[in-house]
C-alpha cells in the first residue's frame, strides 16, 4: 500500500497544490499481487509502486523485502527524495498480548495494544508512528494521548473482524486475498487459536497465487467450503479444484455463500469458529447479508 500525507487547507478542503506536492510518502509493504498489471517480480511492481514518490519529498518505507527496498531506494535517490525506513531495533513486539513499543527521535510509545489484530498490524503501527514522528518533527501538533487513542480505537471491517455473538459461533472475517495476506491471517489464527482447526468458507479471484495461499492455510484448516463470487473476475470452483494440492483438506463446493454459510452453521457449537475469508467480494456479501 501507498500512502500521501497531505495538508488540509481552510475549511477542511485540499488544496490542489497540496495534492500534487504531499508533506510525506508512504510506502507500507510490496508483495505479490495485481501481477497482471504490475508485473511478476518484486522489483517490477516496486517500480510501478514507487510511482509515488515525488522530488524532493520525504519518503517512509516500512520492512520491505530486500528487492523492492532497493528499487525504492534508487528511486529515492534519483529523485532526491530523502529516504527514511522503519528501523527493527526501534521497536520491541509482543504478539501474544498485541502490544508494541517503539522508541524514535522525538516519539517513546510504550505498551501501545492497537485495536487491528496480527503481528503484521503491529508492524504497520510502527511505520505510522514513525510517520507520526516526522510530522511532529515538521511542526505539526500531534499529541501523543491522541495518537494512542486513534490506534487504539481504529476499526477496519475486514481486517480480522472478530464477530462474536452470544450462543453462536464466532465469525472471523478477512479479505486476504494474495498471497502475503492469507499467511498473515493464518498466523494470526494460529497465534489467537493455537491448536485449532476449522472449517472455513473461501472464495477468490482469478489471477491470484492461489496454491501458495492454500498452502498457508493447510496448518489451520479443517475443511473448506468453496464458494463463487458474484463477479465475473471470480474463479470458477470446480476449476481450482482440479488445480490445487489442498494438503490433505477436505473441500466442499457449494453453489453460494448462502449455501455455505447455512451448511457451515447448521453443524456448528456456540465455541465454534467460522473464518470467512478470501476477496473483498466474498466478504463484502457477507457484511451485506449477516450483518
Amino acid at each position: 500500500m501507498e500512502i500521501a500525507i497531505i495538508e488540509v487547507g481552510l475549511g477542511g478542503r485540499l488544496d490542489a497544490t497540496n495534492v500534487l506536492s504531499p508533506l510525506l510518502t508512504i510506502t507500507t509493504d510490496i508483495g505479490y499481487d495485481h501481477m497482471d498489471v504490475l508485473g511478476h517480480t518484486l522489483e517490477r511492481i516496486a517500480a510501478e509502486k514507487g510511482g509515488i514518490i515525488k522530488p524532493g519529498v520525504p519518503h517512509l518505507t516500512g520492512l520491505l523485502p530486500e528487492a523492492a527496498q532497493e528499487v525504492i531506494s534508487q528511486i529515492c535517490a534519483a529523485l532526491v527524495a530523502p529516504l527514511i525506513r522503519v528501523d527493527p531495533d526501534k521497536m520491541s513486539m509482543s504478539p501474544d498480548r498485541s502490544a508494541l513499543d517503539y522508541r524514535t527521535e522525538g516519539l517513546t510509545v510504550r505498551h501501545l495494544k492497537p485495536a487491528l489484530i496480527g503481528e503484521h498490524q503491529l508492524k504497520n503501527t510502527a511505520l505510522a508512528l514513525e510517520a507520526v514522528a516526522i510530522m511532529r518533527d515538521r511542526g505539526f501538533r500531534l499529541p501523543l494521548r491522541a495518537v494512542r487513542e486513534g490506534i487504539a480505537t481504529t476499526k477496519w471491517r475486514g481486517r480480522f473482524q472478530v464477530i462474536a455473538r452470544k450462543g453462536k459461533p464466532t465469525i472471523i472475517l478477512d479479505v486476504c486475498h494474495n498471497a502475503s495476506g492469507t499467511l498473515a491471517f493464518a498466523q494470526t489464527f494460529a497465534s489467537r487459536f493455537p491448536g485449532r482447526r476449522v472449517s472455513m468458507i473461501v472464495g477468490f479471484v482469478q489471477k491470484k497465487q492461489h496454491q501458495q495461499m492454500f498452502d498457508a492455510l493447510a496448518g489451520i484448516a479443517a475443511e473448506y467450503l468453496l464458494v463463487p463470487l458474484k463477479t465475473r473476475r471470480s474463479v470458477q470452483v470446480d476449476e481450482i479444484v482440479t488445480m490445487i494440492d489442498f494438503r490433505g483438506v477436505p473441500v466442499r463446493r457449494c453453489r453460494s455463500l448462502a449455501a455455505a454459510y447455512a451448511a457451515i452453521v447448521k453443524r456448528a457449537g456456540s465455541d465454534d469458529i467460522i473464518p470467512v475469508i478470501g476477496s473483498h467480494y466474498l466478504v463484502g456479501e457477507f457484511l451485506g447479508r449477516y450483518t
